[in-house]
């Protein structure tokens, strides 16, 4: 079972490192990326004065405080070794390098809570998981979301393996019982780490604490066992992230208060400009459904409808019970109407990521059903459910938060029920080579969204010429390139009244739907 896991984790692994070159930088990538080169600069310090490192650490990890440091600090450790050390990689795909492993993470812990079903199972579940544009978008950036995702997973995989372990002293089935104590540090390692990587993490604790109770009680003794492990957690936390090390208290307090004040970002629903609480209870879900391919949402839904129906009829044995809790967990904060919801469904991708499993365990079980040969039927089965996926990845790469699925009619059906049709800034991709063959030497362009170090990244990426500057607005450039926000619907006239013309010069459109649109002043080269 492990090594089958360990094979569909290395082939996502690879899969999102071959594909990753025309992936843009999201917004929150281009603060990622500043941090990790300040954190570089600490790691170098640190091999040549460790003890001026540890007394400096405000100076370097200052930037970026309202997230932990594990992943910006791995982000910095991949591209010192492979890129400003070994000169093997790219500075993006080095930065990106740990992320990738992160979701080969996630690919081997679906992969062995579907084994737990079936061998099918076992393959199905992460192919399920990244056979959709919006999820294998989200698996080539250097942020959090698909790690702390695959840590979802990985601690339910960690809390199963502990608290079995413990049960009456018994094996876990078909392997020898682990000497010592090695399962609960295990587990403890596992949920410091998810500490260390997003505050989602803090969610947890009260869903295991359920999940103990609801057990049989030789289980549930057990389980609730394993549960003070989750004490020593923290230390992974402090030792991850330097910037604890000095005053940690005001630091976990500035932490804290960046995300219980968090600002709401403006969000295109459905035709309405959702700006402040209360937000529709249905959100997630409806988003979800759009965004999806169609296969993938009905096995869903009859996954999500499976669990639900296990736990009423109290059916449910300790992985599933699991899998329902820490699905529900993830998706329950965006039910709540006041949580900010910009970003779409990455901020919810361990909802998705932990009802694999049994969509898989369902798909297997409908193929047994057809009077063919098992493999047969299993292999059309898998076709059915995986193919509208991947043509929706070989169709709209890599502009991935563009993507809707069947019931959303498509790109174009999405504009149409006015749904929110990018976020942040990836799409420009599409026009920097229209930039760099048409503008003049030190040309001003205004970026719109493309935040200055997501701008400073494509230039040292080699993406955008060096010599064109970065404009804070249209009356201040030669070129916009906008992006299509419906919150933002006054920049394209104010671009219009600066420039002093209506017509675009080139821009990105997905099936006829304009996402990035970009204006030229007129008598510039490359001007309608």
């Amino acid at each position: 079972m492990k090594r089958l896991a360990r094979t569909m984790g290395f082939c996502t692994a690879a899969a999102l490192a071959l594909t990753q070159a025309e992936v843009g930088f999201v917004r929150d990538e281009g603060y990622y990326f500043t941090a990790a080169q300040s954190y570089e600069e600490w790691l170098r310090l640190l091999l040549h004065a460790p003890l001026q490192a540890i007394a400096q650490t405000e100076r370097y990890w200052s930037y970026n405080f309202e997230h932990p440091g594990l992943t910006k600090l791995l982000f910095a450790a991949s591209h010192l070794v492979f890129s400003t050390w070994l000169k093997l990689l790219p500075d993006a795909l080095a930065w990106r390098l740990p992320a990738f492993a992160f979701a080969g993470l996630l690919s081997y812990w679906l992969c062995i809570l579907g084994s737990s079903r079936s061998r099918a199972a076992g393959v199905l579940a992460p192919l399920l998981f990244w056979c959709a544009e919006r999820t294998f978008f989200h698996g080539h950036l250097a942020a959090f979301d698909v790690p702390i995702c695959a840590l979802w997973a990985g601690v339910g995989v960690a809390w199963l393996g502990a608290a079995r372990r413990l049960e009456e002293g018994r094996p876990e089935e078909g392997r020898p019982q682990a000497s010592g104590l090695r399962p609960q540090i295990w587990f403890a390692l596992i949920y410091g780490v998810a500490l260390a990587v997003k505050h989602n993490a803090w969610f947890l604790p009260p869903v295991l604490l359920v999940h103990a109770l609801l057990l049989p009680r030789e289980q549930r003794t057990a389980a609730l066992k394993t549960l003070p492990w989750m004490l020593l957690s923290p230390v992974v936390l402090f030792a991850a992230w330097p910037l604890l090390w000095h005053e940690p208290v005001r630091h976990l307090g500035d932490w804290i208060a960046f995300h219980t004040h968090h600002v709401h970002y403006a969000w295109w629903y459905l035709g309405q400009v959702l700006r402040a609480p209360p937000f529709p209870i249905v959100y997630p879900l409806v988003v979800d459904a759009l965004a999806l391919p169609l296969p993938l949402v009905a096995l869903l839904a009859a996954a999500g409808a499976s669990l639900l129906t296990g736990f009423a009829l109290r059916k449910l044995e300790a992985q599933r019970l699991l899998e329902l809790g820490l699905a529900g967990a993830a998706l329950l904060p965006f039910l709540l109407t006041t949580t900010p919801i910009f970003g779409g469904l990455k901020h919810w991708l361990a909802f998705v990521a932990l009802l694999t499993p049994e969509a898989a365990a369902l798909l297997v079980r409908a193929t047994e059903l057809v009077p063919w040969p098992r493999s047969r039927a299993l292999a059309l089965g898998a076709a059915a459910a995986l193919l509208p996926g991947v043509w929706q990845i070989l169709h709209l790469h890599p502009y991935g938060t563009s993507a809707y699925g069947e019931l959303a009619g498509g790109v174009p059906g999405a504009a149409s029920l006015g749904m929110q049709r990018q976020y942040w800034s990836n799409n420009v991709t599409a026009v920097l080579p229209w930039l760099n063959a048409h503008c003049p030497q030190g040309a001003r362009i205004f970026f719109h969204e493309v935040n200055i170090e997501s701008y400073r990244t494509y230039i040292l990426s080699g993406m955008l010429r060096p010599d064109l500057r970065y404009a804070p607005a249209p009356e201040a450039a030669d070129y916009a390139a906008l992006q299509w926000h419906r919150e933002f619907r006054d920049r394209e006239p104010e671009t219009w009244n600066a420039f002093g013309t209506r017509r675009p010069a080139t821009g990105l459109y997905l099936d006829e739907v304009p996402q990035i649109v970009v204006y030229a002043r007129p008598g510039l080269p490359g001007a309608p």
